[in-house]
């Protein structure tokens, strides 16, 4: 297919420019000359010598598609030695080329390709009206000019408008790509922020309920139970997630609804008020966590409270996985005013399992530096020197449009 569509192109091209020299011939030359227009030129100039002559244009207006400068340039010469040697004055086939080069190039271009097509034409103006009497010379050659200028300038003025065209369209099929993106991106970021988490737990928990099934069965049996809640919570906000981004008919609610909520929490977006359950889930996989708070809290809007959420389930998911049980984490919020800091410090001190080693995507801080950034924040991570791990991420408590946002 990549193949046929430039033959096809090429075929249209050279047809289009066959008529429009045919055209010429037919409209513009001597072949349908009135009779009272008799120059100096030759009288009786065959039809055929005419029509070869006129052919070479054929091929130099199937290639202005590729140099339509170049090609414009060509044919002005080619349409001179026209009328001055055979008495044919084209029209056509100068505008086509003309369109090309407004439609495909610079202003600066296309004004100077007109300059060089109308003094051709000026030259053509002079072959219509030298054979008419003194008297009928200047409204006639006023007439033929104001017609010659007037199709020129529409050949600019509408290939302006394509150029113009075609540029909005990229615009627009840029902006639409890279709001796809975007879009991807975010989804990307939060199956990842609820994937990553809940398995990790998931994992560990159903690791240690192997390990001691036969010793303690009870013990065995909380962790599994512990398994059963992380992964309905875990559906519940895979469910949420897929309910935005269906379509209306296919809600909760329409045709396509599966029977309603699978769990807590569906219709809730994550964020602060959610903290204790996350920490427990992670007390539960064997992590010990604290959590501190300091200063005059705020209501949150929504996107900032899902990403100091989802800021607080990575850095524990990462102490759970690489520091594993055995680690302690300490979450400390810290409210200043118009900002939120948010800072996750472990001590290293756990033993990671070597099912969770082999877990990690390597996006999840990618993920959140780009969740940060969307809401106007600022993020910083980095091991310390004593060992453990720091995540530090500075959140405005309300949203902030990113530096580079443009206003539509």
């Amino acid at each position: 297919m990549t193949g046929t569509r430039p033959s096809r192109v090429l075929i249209r091209s050279a047809l289009l420019a066959v008529v429009l020299v045919a055209a010429d011939i037919a409209l513009f030359s001597r072949v349908t000359e009135d009779p009272k227009y008799t120059s100096w030129v030759t009288q009786s100039v065959n039809p055929v010598v005419i029509a070869l002559a006129s052919a070479p244009a054929v091929p130099v207006l199937v290639w202005r598609l590729r140099a339509p400068v170049a090609a414009l340039g060509v044919l002005t010469l080619h349409d001179l030695l026209l009328t001055c040697l055979l008495g044919t004055r084209p029209l056509l086939s100068p505008m086509a080329a003309l369109y090309s080069v407004s439609s495909r190039r610079t202003v600066s271009a296309a004004a100077g390709c007109l300059a060089a097509t109308l003094a051709v034409h000026g030259v053509a103006v002079v072959y219509e009206v030298y054979p008419l009497s003194p008297g009928e010379r200047p409204l006639d050659g006023i007439l033929i000019s104001v017609v010659l200028v007037a199709c020129d300038t529409a050949s600019v003025l509408v290939g302006r408008w394509v150029a113009g065209s075609r540029a909005r369209e990229r615009r627009l099929v840029a902006s639409r790509t890279e709001a796809i993106a975007a879009e991807r991106r975010r989804i990307a970021r939060e199956l990842h922020d609820i994937v990553a988490h809940s398995v990790t737990v998931m994992v560990l928990q159903s690791a240690g309920a192997r390990r001691i099934m036969a010793t303690d069965p009870a013990k065995a049996g909380a962790a599994l139970q512990a398994v059963e809640d992380v992964g309905v919570q875990a559906m519940a906000e895979l469910r949420r997630l897929l309910t935005v981004l269906r379509p209306a008919q296919d809600s909760p609610g329409g045709p396509d609804n599966e029977g309603g909520a699978v769990g807590p929490g569906i219709d809730r977006p994550p964020g602060l008020a959610m903290l204790p359950g996350l920490v427990a889930q992670v007390e539960a996989a064997g992590v010990a966590a604290t959590v501190e708070s300091s200063g005059l809290s705020a209501r949150l809007d929504q996107s900032v409270d899902i990403t100091a959420y989802r800021v607080i389930q990575e850095a524990l998911t990462n102490v759970t996985r690489h520091g594993g049980p055995g680690s302690t984490a300490h979450v400390r919020l810290r409210w200043a005013g118009p900002t939120l800091e948010i800072q996750v410090t472990d001590d290293g001190a756990g033993v990671p399992a070597n099912p969770t080693k082999r877990m990690s995507s390597g996006l999840g801080l990618v993920g959140l530096q780009e969740r940060v950034t969307v809401i106007g924040g600022d993020l910083a991570a980095g091991r310390l020197p004593g060992g453990g791990y720091r995540l530090t991420a500075t959140l405005p408590t309300a949203t902030v449009p990113p530096p580079e946002a443009v206003q539509v």
